[in-house]
This record gives structure tokens, C-alpha cells and sequence, in this order.
């Protein structure tokens, strides 16, 4: 056999059909978090940094709902920086808050998720399975990557969250999957053990460690080094 049929995964004897992907910090994140947006915004505008950290305190106090729409995302995140600017003695702000530091308008891909999800789409169907709020649902078409996935399952729209088996369950149905012919990946520990005990292999992603491509790398689902990858 040649070396670049030795390379090739073989089909025939491939049990895996379905990779299924949790979405922030496996695929995309924001390289600056929330606290970091929000006081290069307010600092911009002229408050202390003791200021800005008191109505940080004030928002995180307020428990998120679980969240099933999109009005009722808006109506949390209008109330969480309105507190913010309440606090601050200006409640006009919160507006300029909630569209200059949201999560979804600062998601950036991982560099090594595009080449990996194009190789990977050439032997596996891929879909995702994320806690999220529905505004989770336009990072996807905003990166360029929605048209790799025959799914995207997100918390908010199917009532259930990660590690409840209902969602795992969701997306084997979506995918027309057993839990044996797919694998997980995660960054959260709770939901690799939820996808083990429902039948899923499933693989924890640690970015501190490695990264997506040489992850699946290790678990042989991707055979193929990329360019611009890390390939130690």
C-alpha cells in the first residue's frame, strides 16, 4: 500500500459517522471577556476603573433566566446593562452597552477550525450542540462556518441544556446517529461525562494543552496535518 493510501481514513471500517461540537471555546470564544469589554468601553467614556467594576458587581448579581427566545435574551440583556448604567448615573449608556460589548458581536473563530471542519466534512457529517442563547445562532452564519453543519442545536431553542440527555438525545436524532457511531468534543468537563453516560464517546478539549486539530489528531479523525495548525 502507498503512503498516501495510508494516509486516507477507510470507510468501510470508520465507526465514527457523526462529530458533534460544542461551539464557544471549542470553535469560536472572545479573546476579550466580558469585564475587559465592558471597562475598555466605560473607560472610553471617562469613569474609573472603581467605578465600572461596581456596576459589573451590580449586572453579575442578576441571575440569568433560562433563556428560550430571542425577546427574552434582549429583555435579560437590557436589564443587565441597565444596571450597569444605573449604576453608573447614566442610564442612556446602557443602550451603547448592550450593542458595543455583547458576546455575539466579539466571537472569533479558533485559527485552526476552518481548515479542520473542511477536512473533517469530507468524511464525517458535524453538527453542534451548545448552551446558548439564541443570538449563539448568528455567530455561526457571521464566521462563515454555519454551512459545514447539517445541525446546530442550541440550548435555548430545544428547552434543554447540556448534560441532560434530552439534548444529546436531540442531536443523534438530527443527525439519524446511534451514540456508538459518534464522538463529542467539549471544553467543559460535565458535559464530556453527560455524552459518556448517554453512549457517546466524547473528548475534552483543553486549549491550555492543545487545540481542535490536534485533538482529533490523537483519536485518529483526523489523519491529514494542516497548514497553519499546530502539528507537535
Amino acid at each position: 500500500m502507498g503512503n498516501a493510501e495510508k494516509g486516507k481514513i477507510d470507510k468501510s471500517e470508520k465507526k465514527v459517522q457523526c462529530i458533534l461540537f460544542d461551539a464557544g471555546g471549542v470553535l469560536f470564544d472572545t479573546p476579550v471577556k466580558l469585564g475587559g469589554r465592558v471597562r475598555e468601553f466605560l473607560e472610553k467614556k471617562g469613569y474609573s476603573l472603581s467605578e465600572i467594576d461596581k456596576s459589573i458587581t451590580a449586572a453579575k448579581m442578576i441571575k440569568a433566566p433560562f433563556v428560550t427566545s430571542y425577546q427574552e435574551e434582549e429583555d435579560f440583556f437590557r436589564n443587565f446593562y441597565g444596571t450597569m448604567a444605573r449604576e453608573l448615573g447614566d442610564e442612556a449608556i446602557g443602550d451603547e452597552l448592550f450593542s458595543k460589548t455583547h458576546y455575539a458581536a466579539h466571537c472569533e473563530l479558533y485559527p485552526e477550525v476552518v481548515p479542520v471542519l473542511e477536512e473533517l466534512s469530507k468524511n464525517y457529517e458535524l453538527a453542534v450542540i451548545s448552551n446558548a442563547m439564541p443570538s449563539m445562532n448568528q455567530v455561526f452564519s457571521r464566521l462563515g462556518i454555519r454551512h459545514y453543519f447539517k445541525s446546530i442545536i442550541l440550548s435555548a431553542f430545544v428547552y434543554t441544556e447540556k448534560p441532560d440527555p434530552a439534548i444529546y438525545q436531540k442531536a443523534l436524532d438530527c443527525m439519524d446517529v446511534k451514540g456508538e457511531e459518534s464522538v463529542f468534543i467539549d471544553d467543559i468537563m460535565i458535559n464530556i461525562d453527560g455524552a459518556g453516560r448517554f453512549g457517546i464517546k466524547a473528548f475534552h478539549l483543553d486549549r491550555s494543552k492543545t487545540d481542535l486539530a490536534l485533538l482529533l489528531r490523537k483519536h485518529r479523525l483526523l489523519e491529514k496535518k494542516l497548514s497553519g495548525c499546530r502539528n507537535d
